[in-house]
């Protein structure tokens, strides 16, 4: 999992929440080094990755190291057309009521909806464990 700034408190949220479901998990953002990213993609299954802009360098440097490597990608962007929305195998389009507020100053429910959709995402992961285990 990747984000930088307000992104990566979401993404901390997200990843502590696959650790308790028991997934493995990496949490990086832009003040790590490099190699925390690039020392596991042998063993990345997948890239999630959280920029409210869609536009973000480091994500966006993130998602084509991980699509030379063959690597799924996932992101959660603000839902007009953006870079990483086009370059992801998944995007998640969040409804983004401040747009261009890019300093994240104003009022916004864009991060909140962020956590609700993955509250739901998990939700339904856990409904089709439970109907595969009873088959």
């Amino acid at each position: 999992m990747y984000a930088t700034g307000f992104s990566g408190i979401a993404a901390e949220y997200f990843y502590k929440k696959l650790l308790v479901l028991g997934k493995k998990a990496i949490l990086a953002s832009g003040s790590d080094s490099i190699g925390v990213f690039e020392n596991n993609l042998d063993n990345t299954g997948a890239l999630v990755v959280i920029s409210r802009s869609g536009e973000t360098k480091q994500v966006i440097d993130k998602l084509k190291s991980a699509k030379k490597h063959s690597i799924f990608t996932v992101s959660f962007t603000k839902e007009t057309e953006n870079q990483i929305a086009s370059i992801s195998d998944l995007n998640f389009k969040i409804i983004d009521n401040n747009k261009f507020d890019d300093r994240n100053m104003l009022p916004n429910i864009f991060f909140p909806r962020l956590l609700l959709m993955f509250e739901y995402i998990i939700k339904e992961y856990l409904k089709r464990l439970e109907k595969n285990s009873k088959k």
